[in-house]
């Protein structure tokens, strides 16, 4: 059996760097699920840590052939 850990919205917030209102409007949009006990919200840090995207590596000749592209306008 495993021993579940769950975290509270302060601690979750300062873990990953933003505000509480963020995480609790994460929470709003059903974008991260939430355990209830009694009044009290708390977060698996699994799913917080499922928030954050990690970007794909850019190389150095990806970096030169973006800059000299021309800008696309909006019509």
């Amino acid at each position: 059996m495993t021993i579940r850990t769950y975290e509270s919205l302060p601690t979750a917030a300062a873990r990953i760097g933003v505000s509480v209102k963020t995480i609790r409007r994460r929470i709003a949009d059903g974008v991260l699920p939430v355990v209830r006990s009694g009044r009290s919200l708390h977060l698996d840090p699994k799913d917080v840590d499922a928030l954050l995207r990690r970007y794909p590596q850019r190389t150095a000749s990806e970096f030169n052939s973006a800059a000299l592209r021309p800008a696309r306008r909006a019509s």
